[in-house]
């Protein structure tokens, strides 16, 4: 980043003209996004607006040799069969050694053209040819301004807030073309209403290079620095889908095991980011239409064409910390949880002597996972249970105990199960106990088969189960404690979190295909929320 310490002095305007518009939206409380985009301080983005500059400058240099190479390119010999084949066997849930979560964004551009410190809302890099960039500052706040009024961040809903509010462009940055003769056109001028190719063409540079995410990580630590994030040693993990704006296909493969079934697997459409008439043989390479799609299961068997994303959050405020997209919507949802902890220890090196338990479902409950998480970050996961086809223990139990359920819950011969007491660590035992029935009494009283089943003078049936029996509980912290309830009721905010995304920021569905777009997608939500969040 470029230290802003100097800026070139600039003249004020004499007169500056306000609309009474504007000045209704200022005065009204209840309209937020207004205040927002007008006071917003550009000065942490202008590190971003010299990159996004000098990719610009890049873009249209590469446009131009493309041109050349694809005349010169050699036809493509693979046909759409084989690559789709390929295409399949390259996803994370065919692949083990395929990367779960999206890469990180790419590397700083040198900056060869563009000087950061003469870069100011309305002022752009001087071109010795062609027409003048449009204002990185007018445009990126009209994408923040279209999530801020609650309307997905994409070219086609941004543009149709610019065009059809001219309080909202104003806010933004932006102007109304001036014509000098009705006879003429209007002049071009950097500061006027863009184009829908141009907002398009901002929106493919941005998401390109990874700047999106810089916008969204700087809003993070600064409201990290100045503590407007409250840092809570808890983190909760969770991951959320979109859904895709593609349609599926299925495609059959051969089985994993030498005389086992054939399979079939959901895809998006194979395809050329082209336009040649005859695709078979053109010199572009077959692609996925929407890389990154799958099928993605839910409760009760519910199937969803989606992209995945992973998402954390800290346990005390519902804020979003961290979200990224998974390569693969069809991956379980515990192979998420080691690679974006480590995303999140890489971007904020901080908060790893402060963590010290990460807080996540059932999916995520499995031994070698939470031994690994602990190796690897010095941090406990603490799970829901999941049973994942374990059967109920029927023999060599107490005297009247029917059975144990695979949560590890006692149940007796009256059919009622039994409560958590706590740990004997002396002698390695859980202690269940009888609970206490509707008037505050043990269900014990008065139970036919209390003789058979307590001792004598007791009131309630207490029972103790070695550790060995229930290797899936943890000693230190019981599944079936009151403790651990308490603890796991504060992972509930993770879906607060994701009602916000879904349903405030209007990104419930995607309307780009890729990877790299549901990223860019998350990136803006979660630059947003902390945008509104350094205003409280």
């Amino acid at each position: 980043m470029v230290a802003l310490a100097q800026h070139a002095s600039q003249q004020l305007p004499l007169l500056h003209i306000v609309e009474r518009d504007d000045i209704y939206l200022a005065n009204a409380a209840d309209v937020a996004w207004f205040a927002v985009l007008r006071d917003l301080d550009w000065r942490p983005w202008a590190p971003v607006a010299a990159q996004y500059y000098e990719a610009l400058w890049l873009f249209n240099q590469e446009q131009f040799r493309s041109r050349e190479e694809r005349a010169q390119a050699l036809p493509n010999a693979e046909t759409r069969e084989a690559a789709t084949l390929r295409l399949v066997t390259e996803r994370a849930t065919e692949d083990a050694t395929a990367a779960v979560i999206a890469p990180p964004a790419p590397a700083p551009l040198a900056l060869k053209h563009v000087d950061p410190q003469r870069l100011r809302p309305g002022v752009v890099p001087v071109r010795l040819a062609g027409r003048a960039p449009k204002c990185f500052f007018a445009m990126a706040k009209a994408y923040l301004g279209a999530l801020l009024r609650g309307r997905p961040a994409e070219p086609e809903i941004v543009h149709e807030e610019l065009v059809s509010n001219p309080a909202f462009a104003r806010a933004c940055g932006f102007t109304l073309p001036q014509v000098k003769d009705e006879r003429l056109a209007a002049q071009y001028a950097s500061s006027d209403l863009p184009s829908l190719r141009k907002i398009e063409q901002f929106d493919q540079l941005m998401t390109a290079r990874g700047l999106w995410d810089h916008l969204a990580l700087e809003a993070v630590r600064a409201n990290l620095a100045s503590g407007k994030l409250v840092v809570d040693p808890t983190l909760v993990h969770d991951t959320t889908h979109h859904e895709a704006h593609s349609q599926r296909t299925a495609v059959d493969l051969p089985a994993k095991d030498e005389g086992g079934k054939p399979r079939r697997k959901s895809q998006s459409k194979t395809t050329k980011n082209c336009r040649c008439k005859q695709r078979e043989g053109c010199p572009h390479v077959w692609t996925s239409a929407d890389a990154g799609a799958g099928t993605v299961v839910k409760t009760g068997g519910a199937m969803h064409w989606a992209h995945k994303a992973s998402t954390l959050c800290f346990a005390g405020q519902e804020v979003l910390l961290d979200a990224v997209a998974m390569t693969d919507a069809a991956s379980h949802d515990s192979r998420s949880v080691e690679p974006h902890l480590a995303r999140l220890f890489a971007r904020f090196p901080e908060l790893k002597r402060v963590v010290v338990g990460v807080l996540d479902d059932g999916a995520a409950d499995d031994k070698d996972l939470k031994d690994k998480v602990r190796k690897d970050f010095d941090v406990e996961l603490v799970t829901s249970q999941n049973p994942r086809g374990r059967k109920c223990l029927t023999k060599d139990l107490p005297r009247g105990i029917k059975k144990i359920t695979p949560t590890g819950t006692p149940v007796c011969v009256a059919g009622l199960p039994m409560d958590l007491l706590g740990c004997r660590h002396t002698t390695g035992h859980f202690l269940f106990v009888a609970p206490d029935g509707e008037d505050g009494r043990p269900v014990c009283e008065g139970c036919p088969v209390k003789a058979r089943c307590c001792s004598l003078g007791t009131k309630r049936r207490q029972a103790s189960i070695a550790f060995a029996r229930l290797p899936w509980l943890d000693p230190q912290l019981p599944q079936l404690s009151r403790r651990f309830a308490v603890l796991m009721a504060a992972r509930t905010v993770i879906e607060r979190v994701h009602n916000l995304m879904k349903n405030v920021y209007g990104v419930g569905r995607l309307r780009k295909r890729g990877t790299a777009s549901a990223q860019a997608t998350l990136d803006k939500t979660l630059w947003a929320m902390h945008v509104m969040l350094a205003r409280t």
